[in-house]
């Protein structure tokens, strides 16, 4: 009996083979380009949620109060009006995140980006009602 083995290992192992090939050809359905785009929407509520919590980490300090910020961002657009804050997108797929922040936005600078990458964000509070954002590229 040496050399053979057991049908239990056998399932075992077409099941694992199985779920390789899956996991491998999954994003292939959908091909990389669209799979890519869809993780950018992830990474578009991180940045989203990390401006936001800063912001609100400004506000609550003493007028004039200034921190930088890093943000890993997708390609798209920062718009504010009034408390609300908004980072949307118009490409093959479309999305628009927005939150409400207890104080005023100003944003200046680079408010669209081209390609993924690291931007900078200089968060200044202004007075009790309004907070300035420069984003930098």
């Amino acid at each position: 009996m040496r050399g053979q083995i057991s049908l239990e290992f056998s399932l075992l192992f077409l099941g694992v083979l199985l779920a390789v090939i899956i996991a491998v050809g999954y994003p292939g359905m959908f091909g990389l380009k669209k799979t890519t785009e869809i993780s950018s929407m992830s990474l578009a509520h991180a940045a989203v949620s990390k401006m936001k919590q800063n912001i609100e980490l400004v506000a609550a300090a003493d007028e004039g109060t200034t921190k930088i910020v890093y943000i890993k961002c997708p390609p798209g657009t920062w718009e504010s009006n009034g408390n609300i804050l908004y980072f949307y997108r118009n490409g093959s797929i479309k999305f628009n995140i927005t939150t409400e922040c207890s104080i005023n936005i100003n944003i200046n600078g680079n408010k669209t980006i081209s390609n993924a990458r690291i931007i900078n964000a200089i968060i200044k509070k202004v007075n009790n009602t309004h907070v300035n954002v420069t984003i930098n590229l």
